[in-house]
């Protein structure tokens, strides 16, 4: 099995399929006819600063409307008590939890979205993601861990070699052999806890689902799906759920239209405007 680390992992977030549908209406792609030279001369852009981005910070149950700030600062933070905004009234949030920072790096400009020693993390939206070792993340009202099995697992050895009347094995061992997606911040209540067995499984409200979460009502029927790809790398990938899949980052590069969440308020970043 090909282990995949934090700084390999891949995030597509919600724009692709946005964007590949906008680029075939324009007839952009592999058929495409290009032509010798442009029709019309360009808008004028700046080449020799960063470009002007926005941030949304969307109104409570709505992916587009919100309140927009126009960023034209190389850095912007976001905090609870410190920063170029702040959201006094979100207790989930640190006092300074994030930073918006454009970096130009071999002649181009990259923004990328900073947590900073965060309580309760920064997290983005994706369409798929790769998942490695203790990754975090948001499903529907509460978060899960995504552990992988043990690279090794520590058998009792046999303390007298006379024959011993059978005994189950510990389930705290069996979990050792399996991935296991397991629920976190729970205080008063067992935790859910999921083995991933099989190479391919579906999270959802519907009884139906391999995984599934019928308690909570932010989870839509078929949620997100768990599956492993050539090099049995394990994924997931968002089954079209309402409230999205997501994944909990140290630092993201924001190159695409971006979802984050801040404790219980979330924002969307358009690194350019056109």
């Amino acid at each position: 099995m090909t282990h995949v680390t934090e700084d390999d992992q891949i995030i597509e977030t919600t724009a692709e399929p946005l964007q590949q549908y906008l680029k075939e209406k324009a007839g952009v792609g592999a058929n495409a006819v290009k032509s010798a030279k442009p029709t019309r001369a360009l808008a004028f852009r700046p080449l020799n600063r960063q470009p002007l981005a926005m941030l949304t910070i969307l109104d409570d149950g709505s992916r587009e409307e919100g309140e927009t700030v126009r960023i034209r600062d190389s850095k912007f933070s976001i905090g609870r008590e410190k920063g170029t905004l702040t959201i006094p009234f979100d207790s989930d949030m640190s006092g300074q939890h994030v930073e918006l920072c454009c970096q130009k790096l071999k002649g181009r400009f990259r923004w990328y979205l900073i947590d900073r020693k965060s309580t309760n993390g920064t997290f983005v939206r994706g369409m798929r993601a790769s998942l490695f070792r203790d990754t975090e993340l948001l499903l529907g009202s509460r978060r899960y861990l995504f552990r992988l099995p043990s690279a090794s697992h520590a058998l009792q050895e046999t303390q007298s070699l006379q024959t011993q009347s059978y005994r189950a094995p510990q389930r705290t061992l069996l979990e050792q052999l399996v991935p296991q997606l397991s629920e976190v911040g729970v205080r008063d209540e067992e935790p859910v806890s999921f083995a991933l067995g099989g190479t391919e499984m579906l999270l959802g409200s519907d009884s139906h689902c391999e995984l599934s979460i019928e308690h909570d009502p932010f989870i839509s029927p078929k949620h997100a799906r768990f599956f492993q790809d050539e090099q049995q790398r394990w994924r997931i990938e968002d089954q079209k759920s309402l409230n999205g899949v997501w994944i909990r980052v140290k630092k993201f590069a924001m190159d695409k239209p971006t979802e984050f969440q801040l404790g219980q308020q979330r924002f969307r970043f358009q690194p350019s405007i056109a």
